[in-house]
Order: C-alpha cells, then structure tokens, then sequence
C-alpha cells in the first residue's frame, strides 16, 4: 500500500471539509464578536500560569487586526480544505501537533513573550504535510520547489525577526512558524514510521 493510499477522499456529505469550515467559522466568530487580540482569549504567560488553560487554545484562533485576521483565516480555508478532502484524520493530527508545537515552543522556549495570538504557526505545520500529500499523489516538481520556498521563507523571516507575508499590529514571531513546520514534519515522520513498520511486518510474515 502506498502512502496516498492512506488518505482518500471520502464519497458524499462526509467528504465536504466540515471540519475546516467549523475553524474558520469559530475564527470569524470570535472576530466578530471580540474584535483584535481579545484580553480574555490570547496567549498570556501571567494569566496561563495562573491556571487559564484554555488560552493554550483559544489564542489560536484570535488575531491582532483585520489584515491578520484576513491572511490566516483565508489560509485556513484553503490549506484545510485541501487536507481535510484527503483525509480528515491526517488534517486533524497536523492541525493538533501544529498547535501544540507552537504551545511548546512558547512556553518552553519563549518565556520571555508575554502575548501571543494567532493561526499561523499551526498553518506551517499544515502546509507542510499537505506538500508532502501533494508530493506522494502527483509526483510533481513544483510541490519540491514549494518546500523549498518555505524553507528558504522560515529561514529568512528568523533572520529578519518578522513576517514577510503579512504586517500585524503585534509583532510576528518566526520561531512558532518553524515551530509548527516541525510539528507538521513530527506527523510526517510517524506516518514514514508506521507504513515501514507494515511493510517489515509483511515481509516478515506474508500471507
């Protein structure tokens, strides 16, 4: 079995990307509702460590202004999509590692960061596996040279300590972009792992 294999579209109602279109409908609506970087919902170290947990979550989904909002929510509409019509549980696994590795990266790795909010580290880890998606079913070089420019745009948004896709009114912060690459790259990395342990086992015992 190949690794596409693992991910077909699945027929009727259950293939329509319900699953992205309910996080871009909770994005827009705590938007609407909260307007930019709601106190109540972004990351904040203080008020996380005071036992605020679902800030780990919920910052996730709330941005600092309309052009933030715009570029991550449109972002996720397509690149979820993509996935989700190819596998929904390979979309949620990467949606689930991306966030959490961007959660990681800030605690452990960003203790001096106060406030955090918004989709985009966890929309490199999905950007990633949807490369990868793409790579296995068509074999096309361009899905190589679109890893390569994202390599090449992480590399350089570290460097030069901002985003280069998009300005926002709070400071964009490159690490959880590779943050949540890496955590894109982890799901990757298991699912290698778990269709070569298949094909040893059947090797080892065919039928």
């Amino acid at each position: 079995m190949s690794e596409s294999s693992l991910s077909q579209a699945e027929p009727g109602w259950r293939g329509w990307p319900w699953l992205s279109a309910l996080g871009v409908a909770l994005a827009i609506l705590l938007w609407l509702g909260f307007g930019p970087a709601p106190a109540a919902l972004v990351y904040d170290r203080g008020a996380i460590a005071d036992g605020e947990w679902w800030r780990l979550l919920t910052a996730h989904f709330v941005h600092s202004d309309g052009g933030h909002a715009l570029w991550d929510i449109s972002a996720l509409a397509i690149i979820g999509s993509l996935m989700e019509t190819h596998g929904r549980c390979r979309m949620l696994a990467a949606a689930v590692l991306g966030l959490l590795a961007v959660d990681l990266g800030l605690w452990f790795g960003m203790p001096e960061l106060a406030r955090y909010c918004g989709l985009s580290g966890m929309l490199n880890g999905l950007f990633v596996v949807a490369l990868a998606d793409l790579w296995w079913t068509h074999r096309h070089p361009v899905f190589v040279l679109a890893g390569c420019g994202l390599v090449v745009k992480l590399l350089l948004e570290i460097s030069a300590g901002q985003s280069l896709v998009v300005s926002t009114a709070w400071p964009s912060v490159p690490l959880m972009h590779l943050a949540g690459a890496l955590g894109g790259l982890l799901l990757l990395w298991w699912r290698s792992l778990v269709v070569c342990l298949r094909w040893s086992r059947r090797l080892e015992h065919p039928a």
